[in-house]
């Protein structure tokens, strides 16, 4: 039996997609679908939308995967039921696929109309995915998805069960059947890109993920927002190939870094992966007047590290004219030598640059007081 996309319906008029998240979030598979009538925090969800977004079984039960993805962060779970709450209906597909044809952009009344499309649009919004909300349309920004190379393995199982429900017979392997329906247009992603991705490849670069990103123009070069969703961190101390264990050190250190922060400095704004025009900073603090910036690098090299920190730190300040910039902060974890803080001293003195370093101590979790 071929496979007929016009199989997965879910109810587009019902808001929930984003709750169905928290209570993934907070609970096991075996708890979740008992808590949709508003007794947890106030969550309230159309059953029979959360029993098809996470694909439960005859008995209501979902699928292991959802008890597996807990253990990773609030972030990453949201990243896995937006793409389950995707390919839970033909029309998000189409939506999706349409979006990235132009330039990651949902536009109202396009493929979904009326409340289908300010629920999705507000989903996208939740997830934190979004860049432009207007009435009219939204872009948005999925990239952060194709970075975390331990999520591959849940998309691979959402994607087979959701097809399965589909009709798909499964004569060939899921990669296959995805390219043949062309499911790896929703993500923006090449044919080549796209089956690298889902086998578990390496993260792809920055230039393969151009269309996943929406074009960004912020009248102020930069769209604060408040507040951060874990991500996972696994085991920093693990032998893992570099890049991966890289990903799992910068998650560790932006958790930690965003909790010492928020008890630091109560009265400030910490936010993370803020977006600028020139792409997105780690970690900022806002106060009234004034921003900070942080960029995390996590090389052995603290030369390496500050030389390619600065680069970017100065081109979200800079290049976008963003206002009220206070200190460019390099966090990572090496020890100052005393020729990075002469460098420093230097920049400061010099070129009065505002560049400082933090070293974070990954053992103690603690951030040291900047140089």
């Amino acid at each position: 039996m071929a496979t007929d996309l016009n199989k997965l319906r879910v109810s587009l008029t019902k808001h929930g997609a984003h709750k169905v998240a928290y209570l993934v979030y907070h609970f096991p598979r075996t708890e979740v679908l008992k808590h949709t009538d508003g007794d947890y925090s106030s969550i309230t969800i159309d059953y029979a939308q959360a029993c098809k977004i996470l694909s439960a079984d005859q008995n209501d039960l979902p699928p292991e995967l959802w008890d597996q993805l807990r253990k990773y962060g609030q972030e990453d779970i949201f990243d896995i039921v937006f793409i389950a709450n995707v390919f839970s209906h033909v029309d998000l597909i189409r939506a999706m696929t349409d979006a990235i044809d132009d330039n990651c952009k949902v536009n109202r009344g396009k493929v979904i109309d009326g409340k289908a499309y300010t629920n999705f649009a507000h989903t996208i919004d939740q997830f934190g995915y979004s860049i432009e909300h207007t009435p009219d349309f939204i872009s948005f920004d999925i990239s952060r998805i194709f970075y975390k190379f331990y999520l591959t393995k849940f998309v691979a199982e959402i994607l087979s069960i959701k097809l399965t429900d589909a009709g798909w017979d499964k004569s060939n392997n899921l990669e296959e059947e995805c390219l043949r329906l062309g499911l790896n247009k929703v993500f923006g992603l090449s044919d080549e890109d796209f089956k690298a991705w889902l086998q578990g490849a390496s993260v792809l670069s920055d230039d393969k993920l151009k269309k996943s990103k929406a074009k960004r123009s912020f009248e102020q070069g930069i769209k604060f927002r408040q507040g951060h969703r874990s991500k996972f961190e696994g085991d920093v101390k693990r032998k893992s190939p570099e890049t991966q264990n890289a990903t799992m050190l910068h998650n560790h250190i932006q958790n930690n870094v965003y909790d010492i922060l928020t008890g630091q400095y109560p009265k400030d704004q910490i936010g993370t992966e803020v977006p600028t025009n020139t792409g997105s900073i780690d970690v900022v603090r806002k106060n009234k007047t004034e921003l900070v910036f942080y960029e995390i690098k996590t090389e052995n090299n603290i030369k390496s590290n500050i030389r390619s920190a600065i680069s970017q730190l100065l081109e979200y300040a800079y290049w976008n004219r963003i206002e009220g910039v206070e200190s460019l902060v390099i966090i990572g974890p090496n020890t100052p030598t005393r020729n990075a803080v002469k460098y420093l001293n230097t920049l400061r003195e010099k070129f009065r640059l505002p560049v400082y370093y933090q070293y974070y101590d990954v053992s103690k979790r603690e951030l040291n007081d900047p140089v």
